[in-house]
């Protein structure tokens, strides 16, 4: 069974709270505009963290690399590990999260976090970006550390760190993760909770590839 971990973009887009450009769709022909056109085309313009989304190491190291520096092979995983792990306003995800799952933790390429602080995101979206939970310090060194065969660690929650303490920490978390790692990167926004139960067998991902960006919406399909 085939089963869509990501979120359509549409008319709810938290980045807008965050002060990023929310999709703005623009008609070049329509029917029944008047110009008599025999089909329809569309612009979009938005953020490049519209939605679920990739972030690559180039969106807060200098030199990371982007987006089209992943080989098309680097979106697809067979080893995947979903740990359900609830987390309230704020609250880290800590070593102790992780700990009970080190053994499986060596043995895979992605790791699928569900706090079921996605709850928020359509009821209180401002709750689900200022109050997000998000890695600890510690937590975020203990992967680093212990499983460089880890290459993507997707979240359902606004930021891999809460975006407010992100900011003033000058993205902490996210150094943390892409420093060292040249086949690492992460989801965002990620929508867990189809899989939160679920044994994954495996997980297709398709970035939009603009070559040179730092981000980048996706679409991601699990087999299950």
């Amino acid at each position: 069974m085939i089963v869509e971990l990501s979120y359509l973009i549409g008319d709810l887009n938290p980045v807008e709270m965050l002060g990023l450009l929310k999709p703005d769709i623009k008609w070049r022909a329509r029917f029944g505009d008047g110009q008599g056109k025999s089909n329809q085309t569309s612009n979009i313009e938005m953020s490049s963290h519209n939605g679920t989304h990739i972030d690559a190491p180039f969106h807060v190291l200098e030199n990371g690399k982007k987006i089209t520096d992943f080989d098309i092979s680097n979106f697809y995983f067979e080893k995947v590990l979903v740990i359900d792990c609830e987390k309230k306003d704020l609250e880290k995800i800590e070593i102790n999260d992780l700990k009970p799952y080190e053994k499986n933790l060596k043995n895979i390429q992605l790791l699928l976090i569900y706090t079921g602080f996605s709850k928020y995101r359509f009821t209180e979206t401002e709750r689900y970006i200022k109050k997000s939970p998000g890695f600890s310090i510690e937590s975020a060194k203990f992967i680093k550390n212990n499983f460089p065969n880890i290459r993507c660690i997707g979240v359902d929650l606004m930021g891999i760190e809460n975006i407010i303490e992100g900011r003033e920490s000058e993205w902490v978390i996210h150094k943390i993760l892409f420093e060292g790692n040249s086949n690492y990167f992460h989801i965002e926004d990620m929508n867990v909770k189809p899989v939160a139960d679920k044994e994954v067998k495996r997980v297709f991902i398709g970035p939009i590839r603009f070559i040179g960006l730092e981000a980048s919406p996706v679409t991601i399909m699990a087999e299950i």
